[in-house]
C-alpha cells in the first residue's frame, strides 16, 4: 500500500465523505494524520489514521491487497480503535482478525449552543483544591505533556510542536511546576475541534479535567466554536455532559490484540 502526502490526499476526499465522520474528511484536506491507498489511480478504499484513532472506508479489499491491509494495521494500528464505515467493513476486521479483535464501545456527544453554560463552566474552572492552578498551554506546557506517558494520548493528533502551535490549544492543571491534568483541542476544520482529556492517576477525582475542559469550553465559546467531545468510557460521557454535552449514540469500534508475535 502508498502512504500519501499531504499534497496528494485530495484523491481520497470522495472516500472519506462516505465515512460520515469529520476527521477521516480534515485528514483528507491534509490536516492531520496519515493516510494510505492501494493505489494511487482511482483507489477503491483508504485507510485513515489520526492520533490513536484508525477510520477504514471504501470497498473492503480482497486477496493480495487485503493482505497488505491487514500487514498496515499490524504494524501501525495495534493499539488503536478502529472505526469502520460500515457494517462490510465490521465483518472484514471479524473474520481478517478472528480471535485477535476486540469490540468495544465508544460514546458520541452532540454540541448545541444552547445547552452550554458560561456560569457553571466558570465555577468549574475556579472549583479546583487549593494549589492547583489552570493555566493555557505552551509549547513548553506541550513538551512537558509529551514526555510523559498518561499525558502524551491527549497530544496524539499532534506529530510536531509546530502542528500544535498552528492548530491547537488547550489549558492544563499544574501542582507547582507538575502538569497533573489536561485538555486539548485539535482543529480539524475553521470552525471544528476534537478535544481529549487526561489527569495523572494520583491527581483523579479532584475535578481537575472537569476546571481544564471548563477553561478550553470557554475560549471556545468566545470565538464561536462548538467542540466535539466523543468519549472512550461512561464516566467520560458524565463528564461531557456536566460540560454541556448532549449523549448522541454508542458505537462500536474494534482494537487489535494477541499480536506480538508479528504478522500471522
Amino acid at each position: 500500500m502508498i502512504e500519501l502526502e499531504r499534497d496528494e490526499r485530495q484523491i481520497v476526499r470522495e472516500l472519506c465523505s462516505m465515512s460520515g465522520d469529520m476527521v477521516p474528511s480534515a485528514t483528507a484536506e491534509g490536516r492531520m494524520g496519515k493516510v494510505w491507498v492501494p493505489q494511487r489511480d482511482n483507489p477503491s478504499f483508504c485507510l485513515i489514521h489520526s492520533g490513536n484513532f484508525v477510520y477504514l472506508t471504501g470497498i473492503c479489499p480482497k486477496g493480495e491487497q487485503a493482505l497488505e491491509l491487514k500487514e498496515i494495521l499490524i504494524k501501525n494500528c495495534s493499539q488503536d480503535f478502529i472505526t469502520p464505515s460500515d457494517e462490510r467493513w465490521g465483518e472484514w476486521l471479524e473474520e481478517t482478525f478472528s480471535g485477535s479483535c476486540r469490540i468495544m464501545s465508544r460514546y458520541a456527544m452532540r454540541t448545541d449552543e444552547n445547552y452550554f453554560s458560561e456560569e457553571a463552566l466558570a465555577n468549574y474552572l475556579k472549583s479546583i483544591p487549593e494549589g492547583i492552578r489552570i493555566k493555557k498551554i505552551d509549547s513548553g506546557l506541550f513538551d512537558k505533556a509529551m514526555d510523559s506517558e498518561w499525558s502524551r494520548e491527549i497530544c496524539s493528533n499532534f506529530e510536531t510542536r509546530e502542528d500544535f502551535i498552528h492548530y491547537g490549544f488547550g489549558f492544563a492543571a499544574l501542582d507547582g511546576e507538575r502538569l497533573v491534568s489536561g485538555c486539548l483541542a485539535y482543529e480539524i476544520s475553521e470552525e471544528m475541534f476534537v478535544v481529549k482529556v487526561a489527569t495523572h492517576k494520583e491527581y483523579k477525582r479532584r475535578g481537575l479535567a472537569l476546571a481544564c475542559s471548563a477553561g478550553l469550553i470557554l475560549s471556545c465559546l468566545k470565538q464561536k466554536i462548538f467542540p466535539t467531545w466523543d468519549a472512550d468510557n461512561i464516566p467520560a460521557a458524565g463528564l461531557a455532559e456536566k460540560l454541556g454535552y448532549i449523549f448522541e449514540k454508542e458505537y462500536q469500534v474494534y482494537r487489535l490484540g494477541n499480536l506480538e508475535n508479528g504478522l500471522y
